[in-house]
């Protein structure tokens, strides 16, 4: 994800220093213009920090096994377009803010193979007026749109588990529903076309919808170790609130399976798969 965002920024004009611990990655932005740092540290001077990596341990090791926190000059903003737990969240912000450091949550929202690439991610942001102020042209220059959610950054971050909640469980809801119409003998194209017609007909089931169909879920538009990791942050997120969640218990349950069973390079959807794995032959 974060590279397609990173080329999208560069390709507006702005300076841009690039860090990837696979440094190969970063070499395709090299040759759109940017400056690669070797490490962290090379990183300099910046004005903005955005990261984009798998997780808050991620995030973590960057600024704390690194010490990059310590280095970063105080004007800079660090947006952190992760999706990671509450408590990475809040530390960030805490250890930002005892620099006199302002943070950004700013996860996405869309699909990385052609909404990251064309430049139409949704962003989901969160933290101080003015550093959110100050990132807005990198928000234009990656998304279609930004949504801002107030001054704490915990509140984006509770809006995008939010919203992979959202599209698991809808995932779920419809693998469980094609296996249903299966066992009655329904070809899984009439099903999905009839749902797809009527009152289902959005970007999701479409898509996911598809993958289910035809029962291939290669390439991983998501891939089930980061669905399981996301769900797992919301069950987290319900749990500080006293919101118990058990509909993300049986979409982890199901993701948990999926990896037990070799699933683990293939597309959330792939539950579907896992559902119909158990399921006896229908009879008639």
């Amino acid at each position: 994800m974060g590279a397609p965002m990173a080329l999208n920024i560069a390709k507006r004009g702005h300076r841009l220093t690039v860090y990837n611990r696979t440094e190969g990655k970063a070499r395709p932005l090299v040759e759109a213009g940017a400056t690669l740092a070797k490490t962290p540290h090379d990183i300099g001077d910046v004005d903005v920090l955005m990261t984009c990596v798998a997780d808050g341990a991620a995030e973590d090791a960057i600024f704390f096994g690194h010490g990059l926190i310590d280095q970063l000059p105080k004007s800079c903003v660090h947006v952190s377009c992760t999706t990671m737990g509450i408590d990475s969240t809040r530390k960030l912000t805490a250890e930002h803010g005892k620099r006199g450091r302002a943070f950004v949550a700013a996860p996405v929202l869309g699909r990385a193979v052609d909404m990251a690439r064309d430049g139409k991610l949704f962003i989901i942001a969160a933290g101080p007026a003015e550093a959110l102020k100050r990132c807005a042209p990198l928000f234009e220059a990656v998304g279609q749109r930004t949504f801002e959610f107030g001054a704490e950054p915990e509140r984006a971050i509770a809006v995008k588990l939010a919203v992979n909640f959202m599209g698991l469980t809808n995932i779920e809801g419809m693998a469980e529903a094609f296996a249903l119409t299966g066992q009655y003998g329904v070809q899984k194209s009439a099903f999905y076309e009839f749902i797809t017609s009527t009152l289902f007909g959005t970007p999701l089931y479409k898509s996911y919808g598809k993958q289910i169909e035809q029962d291939t879920f290669k390439p991983a538009n998501f891939a089930v170790p980061l669905g399981l990791k996301d769900i797992k942050l919301a069950i987290d997120a319900g749990e500080k609130v006293n919101l118990a969640m058990p509909a993300a218990g049986v979409v982890r349950d199901h993701l948990v399976q999926a990896l037990a069973q070799g699933y683990g390079e293939e597309d959330w959807s792939v539950i579907a798969r896992v559902i119909t794995n158990g399921l006896k032959p229908p009879q008639h």
